[in-house]
């Protein structure tokens, strides 16, 4: 950052040190904007200078500013607590004017006319003698600023005559002619990269960056609105979460079928809300569906973030007094993708914020999705406001990954990972073997990849469970009688030990009947024991029970009351998940 103060400013008219003017100044803007937004709009592309200091003139504060956009942001929010924070700094008025940083200027090309009695090549010798030199102070021509649009139009202009008089043939007026303009269209097309590649417009796109800037192996180009990376940037784990990457199956096809009319038809059925166990796809989708809004539909704000990153943001906005920016910047999207709302459970600040914000998208008609370990209403702290608001568009539930799901995923995992070939058979044999949780399915790939790289041969299946054995016993959850009731109490929301109870109320004896039949089939115990433990009951209401639930789940009855009504088919799954992420 340049910092100077012309010599000539007097001590009466307050004329400092540049650097302790520059400095005091930055303080007292940090104090007005804030940290954050300090750093978002003046950490990048913005410089500082005192100038004008001559008698009887008040100095002058030059804020000078790399590209016409941020300028004209910065002139149209920032000016006035600019000058607040001059006047602050110096203890007495100051101007405070915004320039567009200029650019270096260009040399003119020579025309390449011959002239009576002249050499083209002798007069071009000096350019090309001195090009070591320009690169030495840092002028490299490939990495020059373009011209401004006067020293440009100077330089493209061109002439009937040499400038010794000399009177140019026609082939060298059509050759100087196009030299022009191909020299224009160059600066032009540096003139665009540079603007998008704007340090400051990158970084206000980056917070759906932070909340990710996905990119679909398959697509096509970037949207031209869109910054694109540099070449030493790290890769983005979500660019390879996109639509065709994404494995269908019975588990996942009703997600994945209403993920795919958002990317055709972005607005309908919103807001999307996709619930399921972890490991299921739902982050896999929300980072799909981002990308095809950005290039598919040229979207150029798509907001992807966790609900973390959204509570952290609020939270900082609250504490800088950047509210104001904070719904701009949400209430302004084009698309608003937030996943894991369950993090938000009990934060009544955030959750209001996040209310009025899906309000106001939803009367602009942008899309929004989210995400959840469970449907709206069933998340514990979430306000029976905002679970109605996610709930009116559409919930589709994600269930853990089948078995023909698993091994479609391994084997792709096994082609991507491992230097040997793996058998279709092993591979079918480990997808029965392990949980339904799409990362543990990868941390398997890795186990088959280290011994196969350390052997130099396939592994055996005794080498496998040695070595991976934790995530192979990951794939039958701890079954005991104590477990599977905290589990269906959970499942119902019923309280604790209401199981073992004498009552004989149709919400509650259907959820006994469940797990009775849930213990037969993943215990031991007899039918005696099971009856003793929910409820004292003979050993021929156990037997009862498990074939009542036989019934239920062929004619596809449902159980429960209220917002715990669900099929049986689907309540056995929603136990065994609980039971899985309870082990």
């Amino acid at each position: 950052m340049k910092e100077d103060c012309a010599q000539r400013m007097s001590a009466p008219h307050g004329c400092t040190d540049g650097k302790d003017v520059i400095g005091k100044f930055t303080d007292a803007l940090k104090q007005r904007l804030g940290v954050d937004r300090f750093r978002m709009w003046f950490s990048h592309g913005v410089t500082f200078n005192v100038e004008s200091c001559g008698e009887g003139n008040r100095d002058t504060l030059v804020v000078e500013v790399r590209g016409q956009f941020a300028l004209d942001r910065l002139q149209k929010n920032f000016l006035t607590q600019l000058r607040g924070a001059a006047m602050q700094a110096t203890g007495s008025a100051m101007d405070v004017e915004l320039r567009l940083e200029s650019a270096i200027p260009q040399q003119a090309e020579l025309p390449l006319a011959m002239e009576a009695g002249g050499n083209a090549s002798a007069r071009t010798a000096p350019a090309i003698k001195n090009a070591p030199a320009r690169q030495a102070l840092g002028q490299n021509p490939a990495t020059r600023k373009p011209a401004t649009r006067h020293s440009a139009a100077r330089t493209s202009g061109t002439r009937s005559t040499t400038s010794r008089g000399g009177t140019a043939s026609l082939s060298s007026l059509v050759h100087r002619a196009d030299g022009a303009r191909s020299r224009r269209a160059s600066q032009e097309s540096v003139r665009a990269a540079q603007l998008d590649q704007l340090p400051l417009l990158d970084h206000i796109e980056s917070l759906d960056q932070q909340t990710s800037r996905s990119v679909s192996a398959s697509a096509g180009s970037q949207p031209a609105a869109t910054a694109t990376p540099s070449s030493g940037a790290k890769p983005n784990a979500r660019a390879a979460m996109t639509m065709q990457s994404f494995v269908k199956g019975s588990s996942n096809e009703l997600a994945h079928t209403a993920a795919s009319m958002v990317c055709q038809t972005p607005g309908v059925a919103s807001p999307l809300f996709l619930c399921g166990p972890s490991g299921t796809g739902k982050t896999h989708l929300l980072s799909a569906i981002a990308a095809q809004l950005r290039q598919r539909h040229r979207m150029r704000r798509v907001m992807h973030m966790s609900a973390e990153q959204f509570t952290n943001d609020f939270v900082a906005a609250l504490g800088n007094s950047g509210i104001t920016s904070f719904r701009s910047r949400y209430r302004d999207v084009d698309a608003l993708l937030i996943d894991d709302i369950q993090f938000l459970g009990s934060k009544k600040a955030t959750l209001r914020e996040l209310l009025y914000t899906i309000e106001t998208l939803s009367h602009l008609h942008r899309p929004m999705i989210f995400s959840g370990l469970q449907s709206p209403t069933e998340i514990q702290g979430l306000t029976s406001e905002l679970a109605g608001r996610m709930a009116s568009g559409l919930v589709c539930p994600l269930r853990a990954l089948d078995q023909s799901t698993r091994e479609t995923i391994l084997q792709r995992l096994f082609e991507e990972r491992c230097p040997i070939a793996v058998p279709a058979d092993f591979t079918t044999q480990l997808a029965g073997m392990i949980a339904g949780d799409g990362r543990v399915l990868g941390g398997l790939a890795n186990n088959i990849n280290l011994l196969q790289r350390m052997n130099n041969r396939m592994p055996t299946m005794d080498e496998v469970r040695r070595i991976a054995g934790d995530m192979l016993r990951s794939a039958q959850p701890v079954a005991t009688l104590s477990v599977i009731e905290t589990a269906v109490c959970e499942a119902f929301q019923l309280p604790a030990d209401t199981l073992r109870g004498q009552k004989q109320t149709r919400n509650v004896t259907e959820p006994r009947m469940l797990a009775m039949y849930l213990a037969r089939q993943m215990t031991s115990s007899a039918y005696a024991e099971i009856a003793r433990h929910f409820g004292g009951k003979s050993h021929s209401t156990a037997i009862a029970a498990e074939k009542n639930v036989q019934k239920w789940i062929t004619a596809g009855k449902s159980i429960g009351r209220g917002r715990a009504l669900m099929s049986t088919q689907e309540a056995i799954d929603r136990v065994e998940n609980l039971l899985r992420g309870a082990s």
